[in-house]
């Protein structure tokens, strides 16, 4: 009786074991890798949602596509706007709006929007936790957001709630053919209550299929539908479907492959020492900064291969600003 007691157990503790591998050994999302200056990425829509499996594979080949678009990422430190979103590092341009994000090693935010309605969160929607592992669910809420439009009354207010779940793994082609052999499928919804206070609340809820591929700071294929209910404008409902084209990230994993001259620094992410290394050059004048603009560490290295401590930063994405006759930038994840 012992014996089988005690061979049970080991079968428990081995199968315990194995699902926790498995945890750890399974991809994840992670914050992305994003330039110093803006990216801007051409995307095709098809004005409809398109049909999809839980599960991959997925082949949207056959997918036609009706028109296409832009989507462009722009540091927020090289605009006007960082004392109006002052935790936002990015502004995300698409179709003539203004979504002001966040991106660091915790999480994917959103902290406003110009677009038919103005916003400025005072604390900011967690759209994604990082890292973002299948079968993780996320949730987060922010109520009374006081916001702007055009021909709206005084006291308006949003409720903005989010929903998040990655649901699978696979290798996903795209109508131009383009194949990514490891997208991982997310299902996020937006609910929104807009109203003037004390009035009834239009209410919106997008629902949205995202393929989210490593590195990229957009899905690079998502199907969604926005519906309404309540007293809403005629007309604002819709369903769209939106696939990136090609592949022109293939993301960074490394500094060095952020290195747009002959300066390369490893490793990446960092701890504590990070090295930069000169190909042609025995001096290297730099400064590095968060993506807001703020310089933390800044010198002259004389010796390429030379150690840099930054132990003392905080966890975050930073550039390195290399300077010469020209800037050239690298970016590291500081752990």
């Amino acid at each position: 009786m012992i014996k089988k007691v005690f061979f049970a157990i080991c079968l428990f503790v081995m199968h315990f074991a194995q699902a926790q591998q498995s945890k750890v050994d399974e991809i994840v999302l992670a914050m992305p890798l994003l330039p110093w200056e803006s990216i801007t990425y051409d995307i095709t829509i098809k004005q409809d949602t398109v049909a999809h499996s839980s599960q991959g594979d997925w082949d949207f080949s056959s997918v036609t596509t009706d028109t296409v678009g832009t989507i462009e990422f722009e540091p927020i430190s090289l605009t006007s706007f960082t004392s109006t979103y002052p935790n936002a590092t990015h502004i995300k341009h698409e179709g003539g709006d203004m979504f002001f994000i966040g991106f660091d090693t915790n999480q994917y935010t959103f902290h406003g929007e110009m677009s038919v309605i103005t916003t400025s969160y005072t604390n900011p929607l967690v759209i994604q936790p990082y890292p973002l592992a299948v079968g993780d669910v996320h949730t987060d809420s922010e109520s009374d957001i006081s916001f702007t439009c055009n021909g709206c009354p005084p006291a308006m207010e949003r409720d903005d709630a989010v929903y998040t779940e990655s649901i699978s793994t696979g290798q996903l082609t795209m109508p131009d053919n383009t194949v990514h052999s490891t997208a991982t499928l997310v299902y996020n919804t937006r609910t929104w209550n807009d109203g003037q206070i004390g009035s009834p609340t239009c209410n919106l809820f997008l629902e949205q299929w995202q393929w989210w591929v490593s590195g990229y700071p957009l899905p690079v294929a998502q199907t969604l539908e926005l519906s309404t209910t309540g007293p809403c404008p005629p007309g604002v409902g819709y369903r769209q479907s939106k696939f990136l084209v090609g592949d022109p990230m293939n993301p960074p994993t490394s500094v060095d492959d952020l290195a747009i001259s002959n300066i390369i620094a490893y490793p990446n992410p960092v701890q504590d020492k990070l090295y930069l290394s000169a190909r042609n050059s025995t001096d290297i004048f730099y400064a590095m900064q968060d993506l807001k603009g703020s310089t933390y560490i800044e010198g002259t290295l004389s010796n390429s291969g030379e150690a840099i401590d930054v132990a003392s930063l905080a966890q975050g994405i930073y550039i390195v600003k290399i300077f010469g006759e020209k800037e050239h930038y690298l970016q590291f994840v500081k752990q």
